[in-house]
């Protein structure tokens, strides 16, 4: 198996904390921050489980529980903690179970292959991995917390490859025959796909298992990143890349997923769905329609008028005047995030209302002639449903939005290469070898928990 580049994406709460100004902060406490109850404690040693003798300290949840906060988002009220803590628990459960594994066929991850993954996340946030570490550092994660996670997403991939590589062979008929499967299926829609999956490695972990899959279809459905969510808590391969399993056609999935799948559109999700082996949350990012059905070269559009009114949000990090360049620096990395990560303007509306301190306004329609110069010849290099670059103003850094929606986009059939075909079934073969390694490590394992 490849190594594929591990994504988590993480949100900008927690540096915020240290970037919004302090009067924003007093009416309520920075929801970037880990709750009091999440905060790790060098006081929390206490057992939470051993796995094969193994011991998972209270302190080793903590910080997990606080590094999931920082990455995803999520802000959990008292009475969600403990349910958050028992999805973190298990998790770090299989991590343990997986690294017991790696070290008894010594297996190991070097500082370089956990190096490369660092960067490559910190690279998708467009920061430094120093930026990177240190964001999640203002959450009271220790940067071995969100190390240890990204050696043992690569010590399992390693592992499962060097145990059933071997048997993973795509014969050339193999591929000829799914070449043909999907020529027939032109008439069929294709899925982008993202995927969480959860193993019920027992008869007797069925209620558990759907509960937590219920919890966390809850928590992506809410708003939750779903590459964040897949990253921590899918028990499938595809949990190194946030759950990204490719383009998919209808019927190459369980029957359960591809029913589900067909009555999605691009960007929602579904689950928990229980299909062979566990439960499934998927999230349909693209859809590709079938040969024919729609024209496959769209109308050319007419250009838009620029000097046409246009609906613009605004969202704001305020700053004092006295602000020194660190400060700024700080803010105007965090509002690049924040630019990354939207889609359309309640987006950006739902940013402000989880970032204690920040600020969103609709500016409603505007004309360009209006507007500052720097901003309009922003916009007119714009286009619909765009956020523009961060700036510095007199208030402070701002993220100008435009509110209006871009024209559809209609995906058309694409045949894949032999090279495309070969590799996702080379992917889907190793995914089944690793979902069934685990369950037999579940299976085999003294594991005595704290938290039911």
């Amino acid at each position: 198996m490849s190594s594929s580049k591990l994504i988590l994406t993480f949100v900008v709460a927690a540096a915020l904390a240290a970037v919004v100004p302090a009067a924003a902060q007093t009416s309520a406490p920075a929801q970037g921050s880990a709750p009091a109850a999440v905060a790790a404690s060098e006081s929390s040693l206490g057992l939470a489980a051993s796995v094969n003798q193994t011991i998972i300290s209270n302190y080793d949840l903590d910080q997990r529980t606080a590094l999931f906060v920082a990455t995803s988002g999520i802000h959990p009220s008292k009475d969600e903690l403990p349910q958050l803590r028992a999805q973190v628990l298990r998790s770090l459960e299989d991590e343990t179970l997986e690294m017991q594994e790696a070290e008894k066929r010594r297996i190991s991850a070097s500082p370089a292959e956990v190096e490369k993954a660092l960067q490559g996340i910190a690279t998708d946030n467009k920061i430094s991995s120093e930026q990177l570490l240190a964001t999640i550092g203002q959450s009271g994660v220790t940067p071995a917390t969100f190390v240890n996670q990204l050696r043992a997403q690569i010590v399992w991939q390693k592992l499962v490859a060097a145990r059933y590589g071997a048997d993973v062979h795509i014969s050339d008929q193999q591929v000829e025959d799914a070449l043909a499967r999907i020529k027939e299926g032109a008439d069929k829609p294709q899925f982008l796909v993202s995927e969480i999956y959860l193993a019920v490695d027992k008869p007797e972990d069925e209620t558990s298992v759907r509960a937590a899959a219920e919890r966390i279809a809850q928590q992506t459905m809410q708003g939750v990143g779903f590459q964040t969510v897949a990253s921590q808590f899918s028990q499938s391969p595809s949990a190194a890349t946030g759950g990204d399993i490719g383009w998919v056609l209808e019927g190459q999935l369980p029957d359960e997923v591809d029913h589900a799948l067909l009555g999605l559109q691009p960007g929602q999700i579904a689950g928990p769905i229980r299909a062979e082996g566990g439960y499934y949350i998927l999230q349909l990012r693209d859809r590709r329609e079938p040969a024919g059905s729609v024209a496959a070269t769209p109308a050319a559009a007419t250009p838009a008028d620029p000097n046409a009114p246009v609906a613009l949000g605004r969202f704001l990090i305020p700053l004092p005047k006295t602000t020194d360049a660190s400060l700024k620096d700080r803010a105007m990395t965090m509002a690049t995030v924040v630019q990354g990560r939207v889609h359309v303007c309640s987006d950006l509306s739902d940013m402000a209302k989880q970032l204690t301190g920040t600020v969103y306004e609709s500016l409603g329609t505007v004309k360009p002639a209006d507007l500052d110069p720097a901003i309009r010849d922003a916009l007119a290099k714009s286009t619909a449903g765009e956020a523009m670059n961060p700036f510095i103003s007199g208030a402070g850094v701002e993220v100008i939005m435009r509110c209006d929606a871009p024209a559809p986009k209609i995906g058309v059939f694409q045949m894949p290469t032999r090279d495309q075909v070969q590799q996702q079934l080379a992917m889907q073969q190793m995914s089944v070898y690793a979902k069934a390694y685990l369950a037999e490590l579940r299976r085999n394992a003294v594991v005595f928990s704290s938290i039911k």
